[in-house]
């Protein structure tokens, strides 16, 4: 079981791994340079549905905005929905969502809420909400923004199983300016959800390691695992 993750939805960084199946509809694919500002993958002959474009997953011009107070509410609401279930706060990543779209963040549980804020797949893993609410689960992205996203495009992260890190480790054979991945699981067949800098100093992790992975978190709290090529205990 991964360990709870700080204050309301702290999130994760590090070494690479993680994916849902498609829900049937897909998010638009990134403008093409010199292409229109909103190029939509059309759908395939034949082909599956996912290749239909969803409006909840966009890439729409202009970056969504709200007022100081309003985002503020927001976050309280936010927080008010993770603190039902102490210490049961949850790890996901996106899926189904095109390599650089993003899926939009909401003010409330539903399309007709104006979005946040936009959990973008680069940013790896995030915080949530472990229960969803009428489909929708309480988020905070990578940009600070709190909201809800839909969980149709929301993969939890599997941490069944997890040691307790109670061990403390720094990064060797990573030069300055560089990272490793943290990924969903143990293997390079796993997905990254975060990564760990050299100017993170100490990070927390498990004291074995298993077939050459340790159990470490993120310096945003996403839990996940490391090579322990790349990590040296410290005494």
């Amino acid at each position: 079981m991964a360990r709870s993750v700080v204050p309301a939805l702290a999130v994760w960084a590090s070494a690479g791994w993680l994916s849902l199946p498609a829900y049937g509809f897909a998010a638009t694919r990134p403008p093409a340079p010199g292409g229109p500002a909103a190029a939509v993958r059309p759908p395939v002959p034949g082909g599956p549905a996912a290749a239909v474009p969803h409006r909840e997953a966009g890439r729409p011009p202009g970056r969504p905005g709200a007022s100081g107070s309003r985002r503020e509410g927001i976050r309280q609401e936010v927080t008010r929905q993770i603190e039902q279930a102490p210490g049961r706060v949850c790890a996901y990543r996106l899926q189904g969502v095109s390599a650089g779209g993003f899926l939009h963040v909401r003010a409330g549980a539903g399309h007709r809420h104006a979005p946040v804020g936009r959990l973008r797949v680069s940013d790896g893993g995030f915080a949530g909400s472990c229960a969803a609410n009428h489909g929708w689960i309480a988020v905070r992205a990578a940009d600070g923004a709190s909201g809800f996203a839909s969980a149709r495009y929301l993969h939890r992260l599997d941490l069944s199983g997890r040691p307790s890190l109670s061990c403390a480790y720094r990064l060797r054979h990573v030069h300055k300016g560089g990272y490793l991945n943290v990924r969903e699981g143990a293997g390079l067949g796993h997905v990254p959800v975060g990564k760990i800098r050299p100017a993170q100093g100490n990070i927390a992790g498990a004291c074995t390691a298993g077939h050459g992975w340790v159990a470490v978190d993120t310096a945003d709290g996403i839990p996940g695992w490391a090579s322990a090529r790349y990590l040296r205990k410290i005494p």
